[in-house]
Parts: structure tokens; sequence; C-alpha cells
């Protein structure tokens, strides 16, 4: 009968057995470890913190001029909000990415040897500059490795080698100094700091694609928002140089808040476009319409222009003024109708229409911004650009049939006014016909004014948007360095190496005793 009991002091005195084996791989194990937390570059992690700022601009500009009209909301402030999910896209695009590298050399890495690792050298702490040619760095598709031998400031002896070219050696060279490389000449010079020249030293100089880096980047770099729904925004990285992870995320708040500028900018120079070809059209027919009211007048002896002002009753200054209204809004809705059809405008905002269907109009603008951010980092096949713009053309339609039916319904209404004021007019045939048509002349001319000073403060914004104190997110906390290195964690690489230990030594003592009963 077979014995089914586990033997537990048996099993553990057949495993004392081989504890030669134990000790030989925990040692290794054990020397492993150590070899890896020496040879390792310790890394902090840094955190940085911003906050979205909405977008408020053109609400003031409309209080302020027509505070006394009721169209003050003709072509009011959007008032649109800031998707964060969005802007977390941009905080993270290639435009961005790479401002944030140019700006902190990312791609060209100097490292030293102390001790048994090689140390990165950045900042004042670099004791020499390496200057790639632009070009170089954005077309580089394979990493480029140099090493230079300095003593007291002159080039011993520099080795540069990568699958693009063969190796490439030069000798005694003075800084500042070229290197010619068939792929581009770089000039290394002297970061300032003669001391850090001193003596013999060696740099390990390499340059990797600016793609690679991007790439590795963004899977290294946390952005998220500080809690659900906020428009806090937390950045974190974890680097070895405690300069260069806080100089990095500094320049991609600074990089994102640059772009969104230039975007604000953009959109404000398509919309002064806009006004400034409508200014220029109202100043030429205000001041022809201001010439011939001056010529009337001398021409039939008016002397007085408040006749008609005395002639009036308040029901009929109320009807003008709903008159003068309507007719201003037909005639931006003809403006706007006539921007939106011109193929220069195909992919331009559109101003916000009161009563023309704020939200479409808002919908439509997004999708103008999202084609802009998506040309940042595709190309025009791109299935997302390709579905962009399909929905651009639909919904283009949709706004310029909602805008005709506007324009029908504002002439319904000026139609039924006109009705309402045909009673009032019966009494002024009274008035000489003169009189008659200059005050047709003079409420013409007022028309022309509101839309004048109106499309005068629209300009006016758009100074406002170019503002250098502009910006789409403010610095809550600057990037701060972590007080511990997070990486490697000497705890979590001991317990590895132990498990590790203990799984190698089972197994080599099950082999030995597999081939012990094959014998």
């Amino acid at each position: 009968m077979n014995d089914e009991n586990i033997h537990i002091g048996l099993l553990l005195k057949q495993l004392f057995r081989y504890w030669k084996i134990y000790v030989t791989v925990g040692v290794v194990c054990l020397t492993a470890a150590v070899c890896f937390l020496l040879l390792t570059p310790q890394e902090y992690e840094f955190t940085a913190r911003m906050q979205l700022i909405q977008d408020q601009q053109g609400i003031m500009s409309e209080v302020k001029m027509l505070k006394n009209s009721s169209i003050g909301a003709l072509l009011g402030g959007s008032g649109s909000g800031m998707n964060t999910e969005d802007e977390l896209i941009v905080l993270q695009s290639r435009t961005a990415m790479r401002a944030a590298i140019r700006q902190t050399d990312y791609q060209v890495e100097v490292r030293q040897r102390r001790g048994f690792k090689k140390v990165l050298r950045y900042g004042a702490d670099n004791p020499i500059r390496i200057l790639f040619p632009e070009q170089l760095l954005d077309t580089l598709s394979r990493p480029v490795k140099m090493t230079l031998t300095l003593k007291d400031g002159v080039v011993r002896r520099v080795t540069a080698k990568s699958e693009l070219f063969s190796r490439v050696t030069a000798e005694h060279l003075s800084l500042p100094c070229r290197i010619e490389l068939p792929i581009g000449t770089p000039v290394v010079a002297s970061n300032g700091n003669e001391a850090l020249l001193a003596g013999e030293q060696t740099l390990f100089v390499t340059v990797t694609p600016l793609q690679t880096l991007y790439e590795a980047l963004q899977k290294e770099i946390v952005v998220k928002p500080e809690v659900t729904l906020s428009d806090i925004i937390q950045l974190r990285i974890d680097n070895e140089s405690k300069q260069r992870g806080c100089d990095f995320l500094n320049a991609l708040i600074a990089a994102y808040n640059h772009y969104s500028r230039g975007v604000k900018v953009q959109e404000a120079n398509l919309n002064a476009r806009f006004v400034k070809e409508r200014l220029d059209t109202v100043t030429v027919e205000l001041a022809y319409l201001e010439h011939q009211i001056e010529k009337y007048k001398r021409f039939n002896n008016i002397p007085d222009p408040t006749l008609y002002a005395q002639a009036t009753m308040t029901e009929s200054r109320q009807l003008e003024k709903t008159m003068l209204e309507a007719e201003a809004r037909l005639k931006m809705l003809d403006y706007v109708a006539t921007y939106m059809r011109h193929p220069e405008n195909e992919y331009a905002s559109v101003p916000i229409v009161d009563g023309v269907g704020e939200k479409t109009i808002l919908l439509y603008n997004q999708l103008i911004l999202d084609r802009q951010r998506l040309l940042l980092s595709s190309e025009q096949t791109n299935p997302a650009l390709i579905l962009v713009d399909k929905q651009l053309s639909e919904q283009r339609k949709m706004l310029i049939e909602t805008i005709t039916a506007s324009q029908k319904s504002i002439r319904a209404g000026l139609e039924a006014i006109n009705q309402k004021n045909y009673t009032f007019n019966a009494q002024l045939d009274a008035l000489p016909t003169q009189e008659r048509e200059y005050i047709e002349m003079k409420r013409q001319q007022k028309i022309k004014e509101t839309i004048y000073l109106f499309l005068m403060q629209k300009l006016q914004e758009k100074e406002l948007v170019n503002s250098p104190d502009e910006q789409a997110a403010r610095v809550v906390d600057a990037a701060y360095a972590s007080a511990k290195p997070v990486y490697p964690g000497k705890l979590m690489v001991l317990t590895i190496a132990l498990i590790a230990a203990c799984l190698l030594s089972l197994i080599t003592i099950g082999i030995h005793v597999s081939v012990h009963k094959q014998r």
C-alpha cells in the first residue's frame, strides 16, 4: 500500500542535501542584483500641474458697445467650453513634444563614466555643447554614437559610428571644432565653464532619432486630469537628471501655451479678415451716404435735421428701432452667408449668429479646430481627417440652409412691421416729399453706423487675442522632483533576486534529480 502522506521533515532533509546549489545560485543572483544597482542610473519622478483657462473672449466687447441695443448677441462671443480630452491630446502632440525636446536638447545625451555608471551630464553640469543642424535632427533615422576624449579643453580623439555610415575618427581638435560626418557637420564647443574641461575625461554622446524619442516619451509621460472632470492637468515623467526633468515639463507647458495661442491668433486673423472686408464695404457705403445727405440738404434747403424727431410719436420711434435692428441683422446674415460660400473660407471658423443655431455653429467651429489638430499629426489620407471633412461639408450645408431660413423669417417679420407702420406713414403724407426722402436717408445712415461700430469692436477683439499675455493654461505647480529616487528600487530588486534564486535553485535540483534517476 502506497503512503500518500507528505513528510515535511524528509522533504526538507532532501532539499538541504543540495545546499551548495542554493548557495551558488543565491550568490549569483545577489551579485547580479548588486551589479544592476551599481550600473543603473537613479531616476527621479517629476510632477507639474497646470490649469486650463476657459475661453471667454468676445463677451465684454458686446456688452460695452451694444448695451443699449437688443442686437448685442448678433455675433456674440462663442463661450465655447474647453474640451479637456482634446487639450490632453494637444499637450501630448508631436508639435508640443518636438518643441520641448528641442528646448532641452533631449535628442543629444552626453554621459560620463563615474564609478560603474555612465552619468548624464546636462545643463551647467555638461562641459561641452554639441550643435547639430536642425534638419539633421529632424530627419535622422538611426542613432549616432560618439566618443570624445578631452584633455584640458582639447579634443584628443573623437570617434563616431552609426548604421548610416562607416566609423569616423578625428584627432587633436581645439574647441570649438567641427566634426565632418557623412550625414552632417556637428559643432563641439565649450559650455563656458573652463573648470569642467580641466584634466582628462571621456564623454559618450548619443543622438536619438526624433520619432524614436517621441514614441518613447509618449509612453513615459503621464498627462491626466488631477481628478475626474477637473480642468487641473497633472504631468509626470521619470528622469535621471533633476534639471532636465523639470526643464522638459516646463518646456512642454510653454509649448502647449504657444501652440494654443497660435491657434487663437490664427482664428482671430481669419475672423479679422472677414470683419475687415465688411468694414471696408460699410465704410465706403457710409461715406457715400453721408455725402448724399449733405448734398440733398443743400439742394433742398433742409436746415433743421430735427424736424422728423419733432413730428414722430413714441410708437413710430419704437417701430423704427425694431426695423433698424431687423435690417441690420438681415445685413449681417447676408455678410456671413457670402463669407461661407467663398471657396477660400471653406475651412474657416464662422462667427456666432444669434438665433441661427448657435449649437450648430459651435459644433461646426469645433470640427474646424479638430481638423487643424488632426493635420498636426496625420496626412490628408487619414480616415479620421476624411470623416471630419465629410462632417464639415454636411454641417456647412445645414448652416447655409439655416441662415437662408433665418433671412426669410426676418424678411417676413419686416413685412409685418411695415404693415403696422402703414398707418403711421399715412400721417406723414402731409410732410413735404423732400423731408420724407431725407428721413429715409437718415434711417439708412443709422443702420450703417450701427454695423460700422459693431465691426470696429470685433476688430479690436482680435488685438486683445494677440496680446502677449494670452495663455491657454496657467501654471499651478512648476515642475519639481521627488525627494528620493523612484528607480531602481533597492528593495524591489533584492526581492526579485531572492525569488529568482529560489526558482532557479528548485529548477536546478529538479534537473539534477531527474538526471540521477535516469542513471
